[in-house]
């Protein structure tokens, strides 16, 4: 199961190599965008990598 996960990481990563040259130039450009973004009013929230289930309220 991580050896797929990793497996596909790297390959996003050679992806964005080709795109950008390299990976820190497409950090920069990310940076760059969404601090435009975030100018015109744009909110940014980090969501969990896994999905938190919601707590059931308990009938009584």
């Amino acid at each position: 199961m991580y050896d797929e996960i990793l497996k596909e990481c790297l390959e996003a990563k050679k992806r964005l190599v080709a795109l950008f040259g390299d990976l820190e130039t497409y950090m920069e450009f990310m940076t760059k965008q969404q601090e435009k973004q975030m100018k015109q009013g744009i909110k940014y929230v980090d969501l969990p990598v896994v999905p938190i289930k919601k707590q059931e309220k308990p009938n009584t």
